[in-house]
């Protein structure tokens, strides 16, 4: 028996249905179950007009099915999946490759087949052959090009350290090179034993890491999780800054400077101010080595040019999200469509988050959800009429709020965010990431 059908004995039982009521709604029921095409998600608030929306989804208000709610409830399939089951599963941890998700954008007909969760679990994690280019092996292993800092400081730290490069750090600041550096140290690559996609994006992603943020120094104490990285907008563009967070503390991301000469400076400014005499002396020279090559290097503008870029993003930031350094997405000047707000303060999405994380049996998951699906249709609106920030903006809020019952929200939300906005290699990420996602510092 379907679910319709027994909401419809149930029904006849409690209410007691009229024989004319009751084969009414059967009638709909069976118009239904013949036509094979979805109902609108929007039901009687779709505004779209164009041939191809009105061809591929039913619109029974347009159709003269009857408008009782309680009988569109019953009826409308497709937004049962949409707003009851798959919110249900996201809230589980699950992803739901229901048929009918296919066929059924979350952003109207813009999402492409590609984006959608259930496409991204077959996607091929087999690594491709390994370019004999340094720069282009780094980009087919983590999808990202580095900039010419990260090769000019790599150079720096075999200056300081030739048989270890990526220990370099290790004595003045606790930091070692990792992620794409390792694969500057061919000692070190031997060592690794990296064979997947999966195993390059994830090795030093740290729990609350966005897909735009990629760890490329850590402490070498894991028990905090500390560690700096190149924080992207786009990865198609260069990094906008280098950043610094704890896991251990949350999900906070500080920018530091434009580049890693300049980050590592203001780190040694900093714990100079805090350290024994005795360490002090060691960062006093660090600093003088790093002055004196970056000038014989002719680099030296890296040192000196350390907030520009920075300074330049942060007038484009359109939120702060839950990370605190913000989201840039393109902005129409004329028609300012690009980005709409999220209908709730931080402190708000933070109560409706734990709200749900907190519930204590999936009847009270489902109610306490509820404001969380009506922001997710908000993002749904948002995204067909190319405010596409939104949705960026609330599943980045969820992955930094953490908890796996909010995976395959910020999932979908997310796929279809980076489709939109041309940023699927961080869609690719965030999949890889979510498969394994764990707490470093709580390892340690």
């Amino acid at each position: 028996m379907t679910s319709v059908e027994g909401s419809l004995k149930k029904r006849k039982s409690e209410e007691k249905l009229s024989d004319q009521e009751s084969k009414k709604i059967r009638n709909e029921y069976s118009a239904v179950r013949d036509d094979q095409r979805p109902i609108c998600k929007y039901k009687e608030k779709c505004y779209q007009k164009n041939a191809y929306h009105l061809s591929k989804y039913r619109h029974p208000h347009r159709e003269g099915v009857s408008n009782n709610e309680d009988t569109l409830q019953k009826l409308n399939l497709e937004a049962q999946i949409v707003t009851g089951q798959v919110m249900k599963k996201c809230l589980d941890g699950k992803v739901d490759s229901s048929p009918n998700l296919k066929s059924t954008p979350a952003a109207g007909e813009t999402l492409s087949e590609e984006a959608t969760p259930s496409s991204f679990e077959t996607q091929d994690d087999t690594l491709p052959p390994s370019p004999t280019h340094v720069k282009d092996n780094i980009k087919s292993k983590y999808f990202l090009e580095m900039p010419e800092d990260f090769f000019r400081f790599w150079d720096f730290c075999q200056f300081l350290q030739k048989e270890k490069p990526n220990e370099a750090l290790k004595d003045t600041l606790g930091l070692e090179l990792v992620g794409p550096f390792q694969l500057l140290d061919s000692a070190a690559a031997k060592q690794e034993n990296l064979k997947t996609v999966t195993d390059y994006v994830t090795q030093w992603r740290f729990y609350y890491d966005p897909p735009e943020f990629q760890s490329i120094l850590v402490g070498a104490d894991l028990k905090k999780g500390y560690h700096l990285g190149y924080f992207r907008d786009s990865p198609k563009e260069m990094p906008a800054f280098v950043g610094c967070s704890t896991e251990s503390e949350g999900c906070t991301i500080t920018p530091l400077a434009d580049n890693i000469f300049a980050s590592i400076s203001q780190l040694i400014t900093e714990k100079s101010k805090k350290c024994d005499p005795f360490l002090k002396t060691k960062l006093i020279a660090l600093r003088k080595q790093m002055e004196d090559w970056t000038k014989e290097n002719n680099v030296s503008s890296f040192l000196h040019e350390t907030q520009s870029c920075l300074k330049n993003r942060m007038k484009k930031v359109v939120a702060k999200t839950f990370y605190s350094c913000g989201i840039v997405v393109p902005i129409n000047k004329k028609t300012k469509v690009g980005y709409r707000e999220i209908p709730e303060t931080d402190g708000n999405l933070k109560k409706i988050f734990k709200k749900i994380a907190e519930s204590k049996s999936g009847t009270e998951q489902d109610k306490n959800s509820e404001a969380l699906q009506e922001l997710v249709t908000y993002v749904q609106f948002a995204n067909d009429e190319m405010d596409w920030g939104m949705g960026l903006e609330l599943g980045l809020d969820l992955l930094a709020f953490g908890g796996e019952s909010f995976h395959s929200t910020l999932l979908h939300l997310l796929n279809v965010a980076y489709d939109l906005l041309g940023r699927v290699e961080f869609a690719t990420i965030l999949k890889a990431h979510l498969k394994n996602r764990r707490k470093i510092s709580s390892e340690h």
